[in-house]
């Protein structure tokens, strides 16, 4: 397997392997775009079915799109709004409801429910009015707990949804006279669940359709609570590789290790900033830079331990951050005591600056 090594994307161009953190409403929370930038963070992701929301589709357009509105400069990536039918309406069927047209999700007391359907072609025209430079075709996000017959009907829905949001694209991209250098890429989602033959399957109609990249689609952990890797290798062995291949929705550091083994390039995840607001900060116990990033290298820190309480060591003394430049380990366990925001943001910069330092690294190590 060659691995793919670089992309570009609107003229932004892209080293593999990339994490893009978690900024689904045009926020990653307690920190600014000038902290991401200095954190060594190069693209972000948002998400279609929330900002459609709040602020809106007009909105966005009459900001010149996300990045205008948050003052970020790097890249984006807009995922569909698919995560969104499995976390709300496969978990609460008062919420909504998926059909052959797209989701429909309601909103407002039972009194005065208002419906709003979120199409394939909604899906795109509302990425690009938030201006992303890789769009996510809307997916039926296949329900880890569902039956195969579940499973099937969420990859029907997946490649058909596929096909109407790659007319739609092209349709977009016809009208507002783009060419191969401005225009946003496209990818697919591969969807199928635990099923190899229906992961084989969709991953086959999606690459016929023809998509500038294919991702993981749906629950990448397995029963146990671990990262499901056989399903994720067969998925990652089922897609082209000339083309991109995103792990959605993962991971930690040893989730991007093993998945960038398997051929991944792109990753995005809420663990390091939701768990940095949860006092868990990621360690690295040796230098990265003396050989091959080694998963076993890196622990968690529980900042507000009693240990913690005089410490005057940086978090980390492998990283650069700003936080860990600047700041000890006690005063992080005392910003967590007393519940002042500062806690937030240093250790969210500190967990995201871990993240771009091993993706650092592994692009270093991976094989040509």
């Amino acid at each position: 397997m060659a691995y793919l090594k670089e992309l570009t994307a609107r003229g932004i161009n892209l080293k593999f392997p990339i994490f893009f953190p978690d900024a689904t409403r045009g926020v990653v929370r307690s920190i600014d775009s000038f902290d991401l930038e200095k954190a060594g963070v190069e693209g972000l992701i948002v998400n279609t079915y929330h900002l459609m929301e709040k602020p809106g589709a007009s909105t966005l357009k009459e900001n010149g799109g996300i990045k205008n509105l948050m003052n970020w400069k790097g890249l984006i990536i807009s995922d569909s709004g698919g995560f969104q039918v499995m976390s709300m309406i496969h978990k609460n069927k008062n919420l909504g409801k998926i059909t052959k047209d797209g989701v429909v999700f309601y909103s407002g007391s039972a009194s005065k429910r208002k419906k709003n359907l979120l199409s394939p072609e909604k899906s795109i025209q509302v990425q690009f009015a938030i201006g992303a430079d890789i769009m996510i075709c809307l997916d039926d996000f296949t329900n880890p707990k569902g039956s195969l017959e579940d499973a099937k009907l969420s990859v029907e829905h997946t490649i058909d949804w596929a096909k109407r949001c790659k007319a739609e694209f092209e349709n977009l991209v016809k009208s507002k006279k783009m060419d191969e250098t401005t225009r946003p890429l496209l990818f697919g989602v591969v969807q199928g669940g635990c099923y190899k033959n229906l992961r084989e399957k969709c991953a086959e109609e999606l690459v016929k359709i023809g998509f500038d990249g294919f991702g993981f689609g749906g629950w990448p952990m397995n029963e146990e609570g671990k990262l499901d890797k056989e399903i994720l290798k067969l998925t990652a062995e089922a897609m082209p590789d000339d083309k991109p291949k995103y792990a959605l929705g993962v991971g930690t550091p040893q989730d991007i290790i093993d998945c960038t083994a398997m051929g991944y390039n792109i990753f995005d995840c809420v663990i390091p900033t939701r768990e940095a607001r949860h006092q868990r900060l990621y360690v690295f116990d040796k230098d990265p830079r003396n050989g091959q990033l080694d998963p076993s290298n890196i622990h968690y820190q529980y900042i507000l331990r009693e240990v913690y309480f005089r410490d005057q060591s940086p978090i980390s003394e492998f990283c650069d951050c700003h936080t860990c430049q600047n700041f000890s380990r006690s005063y992080l366990h005392h910003l967590f005591r007393i519940e002042d925001s500062l806690a937030w943001r240093l250790a969210t910069i500190h967990n995201l600056r871990t993240y771009t330092l091993t993706t650092d690294h592994l692009r270093q190590s991976v094989p040509d």
